[in-house]
């Protein structure tokens, strides 16, 4: 049996967190999968797992966290360890001067770096690494060297297979799910759904989610357009409770700046929401724009008019919403793309 760990920073509520709850940890066949998480941050809705082990320290700069995680995989001695994001690199360079046979695996999930930390410290493990996973094909052009490109490979990261729940009907009601961060352009999100409540007042945009550092302009840029009441930040919720909002919405809405895969754009599609989004990172490779989707293009009431175009066109906004969840129908889950991968890794690096 393969012995794998995944070290990621902590249980937050992100893409990467996301995709990994979606393969438990424990016994799976030819692989017992565990993980490791940095910080004791846990989700709101993380599951119980008796092969997750969890850093004694919240904060994720914490020393005692990295010490505690390095004793961790001595003690679990794993044949393959997984790096995602980039404090997590801290400690796999950290094993891997400890335990040099120890193999590693970079998994990038977005096709930019964040800043000087992220690009160094992935750029080594890179070098290290026995084999580079991608969240997507835009990941892997844009962040693995020409060198290296022989080793990397995309992951998929459909993590379930999900029901459409949206209404067929079209309406103005508006979710977003994911980080309050300036990353997701939200401010740009805003300005297209007050151009549209402009034309529906019964217009609504819930926007869910952890705030991280960017809710406090956010809520002054609704008060400025005049829909602050129209506009309802949740913070975080469970993944029942987004679903069973989505029950009652007809678009999802994010302007990102960057991006790589785009979960949430991914699980609104599934659900039969219309996802009006910038055509960044993966999300130009499986959506398109006018048949599954609706493009931004930066001119806040052109792309508002075309919102407003579906809205008084309900068949034409539902076979877009059909086109949106056909996407996903015949793709491979996350969960089996890497438990196959660690096989794959472990049969041409046998121990």
């Amino acid at each position: 049996m393969t012995k794998v760990l995944h070290i990621i920073p902590y249980d937050g509520i992100g893409g990467v967190e996301i995709a990994a709850r979606s393969l438990p940890s424990g016994d799976h066949g030819a692989v017992w999968f565990g993980k490791l998480f940095i910080a004791n941050r846990p989700a709101p809705d993380a599951p119980e797992e008796t092969a997750t082990w969890t850093g004694p320290s919240a904060s994720e700069n914490a020393l005692a966290n990295y010490l505690a995680g390095l004793g961790h995989i001595r003690r679990t001695r794993p044949d393959l360890v997984i790096v995602s994001l980039w404090r997590s690199c801290i400690l796999a360079l950290l094993a891997k001067l400890v335990m040099p046979r120890l193999r590693l695996v970079a998994f990038l999930h977005l096709p930019e770096t964040v800043h000087l930390p992220d690009r160094v410290l992935n750029a080594l493990v890179m070098r290290l690494a026995t084999e580079i996973w991608c969240d997507s094909d835009t990941t892997r052009a844009a962040r693995v060297p020409a060198a290296l490109q022989g080793r990397a490979r995309v992951i998929s990261f459909l993590t379930d297979r999900r029901a459409a729940i949206a209404p067929e009907t079209p309406a103005p009601q508006f979710l977003f799910w994911g980080r309050l961060h300036a990353q997701k352009g939200l401010d740009a999100a805003l300005e297209v759904f007050a151009r549209v409540h402009a034309r529906f007042p019964e217009a609504r945009y819930t926007l869910i989610g952890p705030d991280m550092g960017a809710r406090p302009a956010l809520e002054a840029r609704a008060r400025d357009l005049g829909v602050a009441g129209a506009v309802t930040f949740t913070g975080p919720l469970p993944f029942a409770e987004i679903t069973e909002r989505a029950r009652h919405a007809s678009f999802y809405l994010q302007a990102s700046l960057t991006e790589g895969m785009a979960l949430s754009v991914v699980e609104a599609m599934q659900f039969g929401l219309i996802p009006a989004v910038r055509p960044v990172g993966e999300i130009a490779r499986y959506a398109s724009d006018g048949q599954s989707a609706v493009f931004l293009s930066g001119d806040s009431a052109a792309d508002a008019e075309r919102i407003v175009a579906l809205i008084d066109t309900p068949q034409e906004a539902a076979a877009m919403a059909r086109a949106a969840r056909a996407e996903w129908e015949t793709r491979p889950l996350y969960r089996d793309e890497v438990l196959a991968a660690c096989t794959a890794l472990a049969e041409r690096n046998p121990k």
